[in-house]
This record gives C-alpha cells, sequence and structure tokens, in this order.
C-alpha cells in the first residue's frame, strides 16, 4: 500500500525532523505523502542533510534551526515555515528523550536543573509550539492535525526515569485537552506512543544481554523501528484518522497487552499456531 498523495497540498512542521532516528523518519514518511515538510532541529546540519535528502527525492522541504524550547526558537519556526509554504496543516511533535548524559537513577538523585530540562524538551516546549501554531489553523479555515510522540513510560509507571514519564504523561493529557478545546475548527490533536525503538539512543543506553532480553519480553519478537513509528504519524496527520482525535495509540509491539503479574506465555499448539 503506498501512501503517495495521502498529503498532497498540506505543510508540516517536523520538530525534531533532523538527525537519524524518529524525527528524520517522520520528515521523509510525511514529504513521500505529499507534504511540504519544515525539518526543524537545533543542529543546522542535520536539518540541512534532510532538506537535500528530501527534494533530492523529488519533495518539498525547508530547514529551519531552532531551539524548540525557546519562545523566539518557536516564532522563528512558525514565520519561516509561513514565509516557505504560506499555511501550516501538520505539527508533528517529535523532539524529546531524556537529557543528553542524564543518568537514570530514583527520584530522590534528580537534581532541579536536570528534572526541568527533561520536561522542557519533552512537555513545555509543545505547548509553545502548539500555542503558535493553532491560531495559524484557525485562521485557514481547513482544520489542521497535531501529532505528539509521547512514550510507553508516560502510561506506565516506570524506575529510574521518572521526570521523562511525568514528561510524557503531561503531554499525553495535553493531547486530550487539545482534542476538546479546538475540535470545533477543525483541528484534530492525537499522540503516538512508541515502546523500545530501535535508535543511536537506545542502543548506547542498553547492552547487547538487556536488548536481548528486551526483545523476548515482546509479543512480535523484536524491536520497534523509526519507520513503525513514523507511519502511526502519518495515520494521523491524514484523512485516514479524519474522524479520530483525543486518542494515545500504543505502538509497542503488543507488550502493553501482557498480564503484568508475569504468568508464563503459552506453549505453542500442536499446529504451531
Amino acid at each position: 500500500m503506498t501512501s503517495q498523495g495521502l498529503l498532497d497540498g498540506k505543510v508540516a512542521i517536523v520538530a525534531g525532523g533532523g538527525g537519524g532516528g524518529i524525527g528524520a523518519q517522520t520528515s521523509r514518511v510525511l514529504a513521500a505523502a505529499g507534504a511540504a515538510v519544515a525539518v526543524v532541529d537545533i543542529e543546522a546540519e542535520r536539518a540541512e542533510q534532510l532538506r537535500e535528502e528530501i527534494e533530492a527525492r523529488g519533495g518539498r522541504a525547508r530547514a529551519i534551526t531552532a531551539d524548540v524550547r525557546e519562545q523566539s526558537g518557536v516564532a522563528a519556526i512558525t514565520e519561516a515555515t509561513l514565509a516557505a509554504f504560506g499555511r501550516i496543516d501538520v505539527l508533528a511533535n517529535v523532539a524529546g528523550g531524556m537529557q543528553q548524559h542524564a543518568k537514570w537513577q530514583p527520584l530522590a538523585d534528580w537534581d532541579d536543573e536536570a528534572w526541568e530540562k527533561i520536561l522542557a524538551i519533552n512537555l513545555r516546549y509543545v505547548f509553545l509550539l502548539s500555542r503558535a501554531v493553532i491560531p495559524v489553523m484557525i485562521e485557514q479555515g481547513s482544520g489542521g492535525a497535531i501529532v505528539n510522540i509521547t512514550s510507553i513510560s508516560g502510561v506506565f509507571g516506570a524506575p529510574n526515569h521518572a521526570p521523562y514519564g511525568v514528561a510524557k504523561a503531561g503531554l499525553i493529557h495535553l493531547t486530550k485537552s487539545l482534542c476538546l478545546e479546538y475540535g470545533r475548527y477543525g483541528i484534530r490533536c492525537n499522540a503516538v506512543s512508541p515502546g523500545v525503538v530501535a535508535t543511536a539512543a537506545i542502543a548506547g543506553a542498553v547492552s547487547d544481554e538487556e536488548n536481548a532480553e528486551m526483545w523476548r519480553s515482546i509479543p512480535l519478537e523484536r524491536a520497534g523501528t523509526p519507520d513503525d513509528i513514523a507511519q502511526a504519524v502519518l495515520f494521523f496527520a491524514s484523512e485516514l484518522s479524519a474522524y479520530v482525535s483525543g486518542q494515545m495509540l500504543l505502538v509497542d509491539g503488543g507488550v502493553s497487552s501482557r498480564f503484568p503479574l508475569g504468568l508464563p506465555d503459552p506453549e505453542p499448539g500442536e499446529s504451531g499456531a
């Protein structure tokens, strides 16, 4: 099944759209579906590389270097997108994660600065960027789609990264609030909550043995890929989900369906089913 044409004539902002993970793949997937993409990244080189790649494939893109955590950066993103493409139809809030070099540690060991930085890059910037983009979507009069990347950590308790889980849980609530407040304007807001995704950040955080143990706990017996998440973003960004808003989709290989008390997995029957 091809996604070509799903976003023809649309303009999408992808916050955190550079690099080599979920953000970059989201930029590629939305562009392949026909959207003009504002690739937003804090590193100019990463944004520019994605712009060049998208245009080399026949798509339209604009590289925007900005810090989404700052009001000045958010204003620059909105202004540059409108200057380049004249409208904004999709906002994909992909930037986020644990603070670089942050330790996974119990709550009492987190200091104020680290806590605030993680909330800023996972939650506060979504408030700032949504606040800037929503009036544009309302003025256009044709609705819009906001898609937030949250996490399975915002749904279930997990040890040693409380600020990240708190931020992602808050982002899920923000998603529902935006749905209720702006649905009358045809603006839909949904969230994609990944489970374990095979990215460079994950590879550097855990050992091969820990990776293998995680894979065994997933019903599909593999890690997610950036494309798995990007395709879910495309669903929410496009008219495929025209009557879907305020929802949170877990893209986790089925791991969230597991009974929490650790019962053994069923043995395959004689048929192998």
